[in-house]
């Protein structure tokens, strides 16, 4: 197989690029391209080799990274102008010998509130699976980038304890989905909230009213913002019909 060619779709599917794209950017075909990702995996023991891990292009203008430099460079395909919006989306693949197959699960954070959203546990993936489903989970932004699994694990298991501290637990499979991680090498450099103070900005499926006494419980009235981005659901009473 050409290495150059090898070289130059590897590098685009790190961009974040579907093989339809680099086929068409690279001028070959789509055959060759999934050829290329289908054999260029690196496959390592579980416990001995880092998983691989993409996050949304735009990830970093939600977080502070003033304590972690080495990581703000990890970011690109968004405008400079663009505001972060508190949400970051995870995928997390970790190759085994024993299998042809990866372990992939998934994580949605709320890095300014809440944490841990929403949890994906582990599916085990053949990789041409694995290329079509990377390219549906991030259909919703325009790019996503591989970064390192230490930085998955300070955006992971430092939104978990930001907003334990706060009240609030995360998604009930969040530990079946975090054994793909591994553990945290130690503290997480990376803040969490926005300007300093938690954030909520409530979801479709939330309860506005009991987080917010949670977070006034937890920092005060004056210790958080929070802004109502989809109106509150009413809540159904139930009654007994009566004969």
């Amino acid at each position: 197989m050409d290495e150059r060619l090898v070289a130059q779709v590897q590098n685009l599917d790190q961009q974040g690029r579907s093989a339809k794209a680099i086929a068409r950017t690279l001028g070959v075909g789509l055959a060759d391209v999934v050829g290329v990702l289908n054999t260029a995996v690196q496959v390592t023991a579980p416990g001995r080799g880092e998983p691989r891990c993409w996050v949304n292009a735009g990830w970093s203008r939600s977080v502070d990274l003033e304590g972690a430099p080495q990581w703000t460079g990890l970011d690109s395909g968004a405008s400079d102008a663009e505001e972060g919006q508190g949400l970051v989306t995870v995928l997390v693949a970790a190759d085994s010998t024993r299998s042809t197959k990866a372990q992939v699960a998934g994580f949605l954070l709320d890095v300014w509130c809440l944490g841990v959203k929403n949890a994906l546990p582990p599916e085990a993936m053949t990789q041409s699976r694995l290329a079509a489903y990377r390219q549906a989970y991030f259909s919703a932004y325009e790019r996503h980038v591989q970064v390192p699994a230490e930085l998955v694990r300070a955006l992971v298991f430092g939104a978990a304890v930001y907003a334990h501290e706060l009240g609030f637990a995360p998604q009930t499979d969040f530990e079946a989905a975090a054994a793909v991680l591994g553990e945290p090498a130690g503290p997480c450099p990376i803040r969490f909230g926005r300007d300093g103070k938690p954030f909520y900005i409530n979801g479709p499926y939330d309860d506005p009213g009991a987080i917010v006494r949670t977070l006034r419980r937890t920092v005060g009235d004056d210790g958080f913002h929070s802004a109502l981005a989809f109106p509150e659901q009413p809540r159904r009473r139930l009654f007994r019909s009566r004969r």
